[in-house]
Parts: C-alpha cells; sequence; structure tokens
C-alpha cells in the first residue's frame, strides 16, 4: 500500500499548485453540496459555537470552506509522502519556537496541547523536522492497513506514537528524557473518564487525562496549532506556557479547573480559523452519567440546592454510582433447624459475641405467614431444584463463626508488580431481612493514583447474610471505573430456589444495560463476596478438598478449595502460620477458563485472608494483609 502512495505522491508532483487548489475546492463543494456527508452536524455545531456572533449566512459560509478544508488536507497528505526534512523546511513555518527553547536547550521535556485544526499531522511532522523530539498519544485506527500507513507516516522523522492504551509510566519516560507529548483534547468524552466543561459557551465531555498527568508531576504545557494561510502555506504554532493561575485546594476542582483553561486555550485557536477545524464530529453530545470528578457546588445556591436534594432523595438509598436501585423483592426466609452433631454450641469465655437484634413481632409474623406459603408451594419448588440440591438449613453455633461485627481488614494490591491500590473488608451490623438478623460484609476496591491514568477502579460489595446460617438473602456490587458505572442487586430466595438478578450499566465505550430476570438458584449458594467470609468457616485438613456454590450472574458454579500447603506468611501485621489454599471454579464438572488461583488463610480460629495471588488475563493479581481491626 505504502509504494502505491509513493508513486501517487510522485506523480502529484508534477501538479502545480494552482491546479492542485482547484481540484481540493471542487471536491470540497461536491461533498458539501452532493454527498452532504455530516453537513447537518458541521452546520449544527458551527450554530453552537457561533450562534450570538455570526448569522446564517455566515455560518453556512464557513461550513463550505470547511468542506474545502478537508479535501486541501488529503492532496496536503498525499504530496508529502515522498517530503523529506528539507522539504518540510521549506514549504512549512514554525513560529513560537522561541518558548520552548530553554527546555531543549536543558533536554527537559513538556506537553504540547493539541487540536484538529489545521493539518495536524503536518504539525506534527513539522516540528520533528525542525528538531524538535516529539511524540503523540492517538488512538489505534480499525483499518490495519491504514494504521499501518500512519505509523510509517509518523515514524519517518523520529516521531513516537503512543496508542491511548500506553502505559502512563513510558509517556512519563518520555517527558523525562526530554521529549515532547501531544495531548489531543477537542474531541468528546463522556463519563466516567470525562468532564462536563465549558467550550465554546457550552459544557462539552472532555478528557481529563492531561489534568492528572499534570496532578502527577509539574509539566509544563504549551498550546500548540497549525492553519493554513492566506497563500495556502502551512504553518505550526508553539504558543507561551499556560497559566493555571491559582488552583483550586480539592482534586477534583482541581481537575475541572485544569481542564476548563485547555478548552479556553483550543476555543481561543480555533476562533482564529475556524473554517480549519474539525467541525465533523459530534463535540457535543449529551454527557450522560455522572463524572468521576463531579464538580463541587459552592457559595450559598451550591448549599441550597445540596440540602434540597438531598431531602428531596431522603427516601432513597442513596448509590456510590448515582444509579437508583428497585425496590427489593420478596423473598422467603429459610426455617432453620438445630445444628448438626458435632456443632453443638459450647461455652466460648474469651470471644463474646455480639448479640444479634431480635426480630420484630411483626417481623415474625410475616416469617410464619411466608413459610405457610411456602409449604403450599412445595410441589412447585421441586419443579425448579434439582434433586441432590436440595437441603435443610442448619443454625451454625456462633462460635464457629469466625468474624464479628466491628472486623476491618486491610490489603495492598499488586499487579505487575506495581502498586495496584488496596482493598478494605469490614464486618458490620446488618440489617433484620425478612425476619431475620444479617451481617453486612462490605468490602471496597480502590485503585491506585498510578493505575488511575491507566484504569480507576473503585467499586464496592455489601453482601448481608444470616447471622446464623451465613446464608446470603442480598448482594450489592457498585462499580465506579473509567468506563462504566454500573450497578447489580441480587436477592436470594433459598426456599424457593430463585435468585432476583438486576443490573443496570451505563457505558460509552460497552454501551447501556438493563437486565431484570429470576434465575435458578441451588440453595445455600453464596454470592462472591461472602464466599470469601464462608471459606474462612471451613476446616481444612492438607489435600483434602472443601466444596459449595457461588451463584454469579445466572450461573451455579462449583467451588473446589484444596489446601496444597501450610505456609508461613509474613506481612506489615506480622508472621502467620497459614493454608495456601488452590481455588477452581467449574460448571457442570467444567472447569472454567481461569488462573490459578491461591489464597492463605490463617491456621487458627480466624482464618484471615492473609494473601491471595491470581492469575488473570494480563499478568497476576496480588494482595497481602497490612492491618487488621476486631471488635
Amino acid at each position: 500500500m505504502i509504494w502505491l502512495l509513493k508513486m501517487l505522491s510522485f506523480f502529484l508532483g508534477f501538479i502545480p499548485a494552482k491546479v492542485s487548489h482547484f481540484f481540493s475546492r471542487a471536491l470540497g463543494q461536491f461533498v458539501y453540496r452532493t454527498v452532504k456527508f455530516r453537513r447537518d452536524i458541521v452546520t449544527e455545531n458551527l450554530q453552537i459555537a457561533f450562534d450570538k456572533e455570526k448569522g446564517d449566512e455566515e455560518i453556512h459560509a464557513i461550513a463550505q470552506k470547511n468542506y474545502e478544508h478537508y479535501a486541501k488536507n488529503l492532496f496536503e497528505i498525499l504530496n508529502s509522502i515522498n517530503w523529506s526534512k528539507r522539504d518540510y523546511l521549506d514549504h512549512t513555518a514554525l513560529q513560537g519556537i522561541e518558548n520552548i527553547q530553554s527546555l531543549l536547550e536543558q533536554k527537559k521535556g513538556g506537553v504540547f496541547l493539541g487540536t484538529h485544526l489545521g493539518n495536524w499531522e503536518f504539525a506534527v511532522a513539522t516540528a520533528a523536522a525542525h528538531g524538535i523530539p516529539v511524540d503523540v498519544i492517538v488512538k489505534e485506527s480499525k483499518n490495519k492497513q491504514g494504521q499501518k500507513f500512519l505509523d510509517w507516516y509518523r515514524n519517518r522523522f523520529g516521531i513516537g506514537v503512543f496508542f491511548e492504551s500506553k502505559t502512563v509510566s513510558e509517556i512519563f519516560d518520555s517527558i523525562g528524557s526530554g521529549r515532547f507529548v501531544v495531548f489531543i483534547l477537542d474531541q468528546f468524552m463522556g463519563p466516567p473518564i470525562g468532564v462536563p466543561v465549558e467550550f465554546f459557551g457550552r459544557p462539552a465531555g472532555t478528557a481529563a487525562g492531561l489534568a492528572l498527568f499534570c496532578e502527577k508531576r509539574d509539566i509544563p504545557v504549551f498550546p500548540a496549532y497549525n492553519y493554513r494561510d492566506i497563500q495556502g502555506r502551512l504553518c505550526t504554532v508553539i504558543e507561551p506556557q499556560l497559566d493555571y493561575g491559582k488552583l483550586p485546594e480539592t482534586r477534583s476542582e482541581r481537575i475541572y479547573h485544569r481542564t476548563h483553561i485547555y478548552n479556553k486555550a483550543m476555543e481561543s485557536m480555533i476562533r482564529k480559523h475556524p473554517e480549519q477545524w474539525l467541525w465533523i464530529h459530534r463535540r457535543w453530545k449529551e454527557f450522560k452519567g455522572k463524572s468521576r470528578w463531579e464538580k463541587r457546588l459552592s457559595g450559598m445556591v451550591g448549599l441550597v440546592l445540596t440540602i434540597f436534594l438531598v431531602s428531596a432523595c431522603a427516601s432513597k438509598a442513596p448509590t456510590p454510582t448515582g444509579i437508583a436501585l428497585p425496590p427489593d423483592p420478596t423473598i422467603v426466609a429459610p426455617t432453620l433447624e438445630a445444628a448438626l452433631p458435632g456443632e453443638e454450641e459450647i461455652e466460648q469465655p474469651q470471644m463474646p459475641i455480639q448479640k444479634p437484634k431480635e426480630p420484630s413481632k411483626t417481623g415474625v409474623k410475616k416469617v410464619k405467614e411466608a413459610n405457610k406459603k411456602v409449604q403450599n408451594k412445595k410441589e412447585e419448588t421441586t419443579k425448579t431444584i434439582p434433586e441432590e440440591h436440595k437441603s435443610s438449613f442448619h443454625v451454625i453455633p456462633s462460635h464457629k463463626i469466625p468474624f464479628e461485627v466491628g472486623e476491618r481488614v486491610e490489603m495492598d494490591l499488586r499487579w505487575l508488580a506495581i502498586p495496584a491500590g488496596k482493598a478494605i473488608l469490614e464486618v458490620r451490623e446488618g440489617p433484620v431481612l425478612n425476619g431475620r438478623p444479617t451481617y453486612q460484609l462490605w468490602g471496597n476496591v480502590l485503585s491506585s493514583k498510578l493505575v488511575d491514568a491507566i484504569y480507576h477502579v473503585d467499586n464496592t460489595a455489601e453482601s448481608f447474610v444470616d447471622r446464623e446460617a451465613l446464608l446470603p438473602y442480598k448482594f450489592l456490587l457498585h462499580m465506579v471505573e473509567s468506563k462504566q458505572i454500573k450497578e447489580t442487586r441480587v436477592a436470594f430466595d433459598h426456599v424457593n430456589g430463585k435468585a432476583f438478578y438486576w443490573a443496570k450499566r451505563i457505558s460509552e465505550r460497552w454501551g447501556n444495560l438493563d437486565v431484570d430476570r429470576t434465575d435458578i438458584l441451588i440453595p445455600q449458594a453464596k454470592d462472591l463476596w461472602s464466599a470469601i467470609y464462608y471459606a474462612r468457616y471451613l476446616n481444612y485438613k492438607l489435600n483434602e478438598k472443601q466444596k459449595f456454590v457461588v451463584y454469579e450472574n445466572g450461573q451455579n458454579w462449583e467451588v473446589e478449595l484444596t489446601p496444597v500447603a501450610n505456609e508461613l506468611v509474613t506481612s506489615r501485621v506480622g508472621a502467620f502460620q497459614c493454608w495456601k489454599i488452590l481455588v477452581h471454579v467449574s460448571l457442570n464438572n467444567v472447569l472454567k477458563p481461569m488462573g490459578d488461583v491461591y489464597m492463605w488463610l490463617s491456621d487458627d480460629s480466624k482464618k484471615h485472608l492473609v494473601k491471595f495471588d491470581a492469575k488473570i488475563k494480563i499478568g497476576s493479581l496480588y494482595g497481602l494483609l497490612t492491618s487488621i481491626k476486631e471488635h
């Protein structure tokens, strides 16, 4: 493909500039008037940007010139395929190099804040031809041949290319080695990674990536753009370093403030040559959802609004994602039988157990009525639950439960040997559900600042389990991530063998999702979070397998835990003698495809999770205990 383009470029070199200019204008007018490709979008965007400044006639004139501009870009790119550095120096101009001269002399790098203005590919190539070491962050093309050409075109003069998935450390390394990295922020970026910041007087979802980089390190940012002058010569301009003024105190407000400064700088560039910007892009799409860096309301108006919103929503349980949960479905609480032989209650004076709250009289009455209905539905139940999984529900003696309200555990997480974040696990007093007292098993996984720049994770799990039987009644998962926010709620009806699954996702990358269904549940199945605590209840012997069922999104998975060693594990809390347990997961005796997962539980009555090591798609996720707080 490249050699064909080189040949085309060779022949185009013989065409006089006036002829090339005529054909580009004709092509632009043809697309504008006849093909009408995205003409409505271009016109609408221009009206949004210049609604109070330019009339309809002027806006349509700019739109026509805009289409001519795209055609000129095409001819310029094709014509420059065989250019040398000398050709760039002869046919293009670079202005404002004095703004970065001191950094070049000190071999220090920085950031160019770029836009899709003029012929943006020429902007980077012109800088490189003039001796500026430059890299650019781009999206990878879906067309492999097109991407191959762009890579070759950019790499000719030593331009480095970072795709959006490139690691943050490599971009920092580039700047640290004296190179300039181009960030282009003038395209729409929705929640949760984007922030709705004013652009031409209207909020526009803008990527927060550059603001995050500058939060981590004091990096000089220079607006830079390209434009075509009245003689048709392409000029690249480097403006003076941006000044943020006084930065706000909170991180979220600083993210907004920096991004606002970037948008103002880009708007200023575009206003100088409006006919040469990328108006065919939907810049002002609706910002659906909530940004991870939600801007705080300020002043008395904000305070009044906040009080009003809190009082108006007081009846609704808030979620970290802002997605409202539907009402909980009605489930039947099981009738618990006595403890199994050998598990009778015994005195444990050294470990006082917190007495659960007594169910209300109303709750007891409801349970009796519900249990009566269960007897009437016995035949229906046997049709949905396999015979081998029918079971009775037994009390677990309190001395056998290795945790209690007030326990808090923290773990450091590492991924590919880099700090990935931390996990917090807490046992809280749960509400009375269906007449049964519960534990609230609460946990949060939060990514580190280093990982945040790649992919942010702030996920919270809540499992409400019976205090006497360790049966989950409700499971909640709140996911706040770079490319999605999602709420999941599962209600467990162990008596009738039903799991009521509900989920809602908002995602620009993967699309929105709404699920509300009823699944078959294997009685006594755990959810993903309560399974960790249930594993602590089990007794272990070397190479003896322990099995139980976990329900996850419509499937009842069999989990098999096998102690493969008894090892000493050292953590910040101290040294623990631990069972090293291999975790296998299977469905219908078919192993679920996943890497090896090991967890180390302390070989004592508490069986704390001291360490885990899980192979994932890329590398391994590793966790180590850093703190324990008990009641």
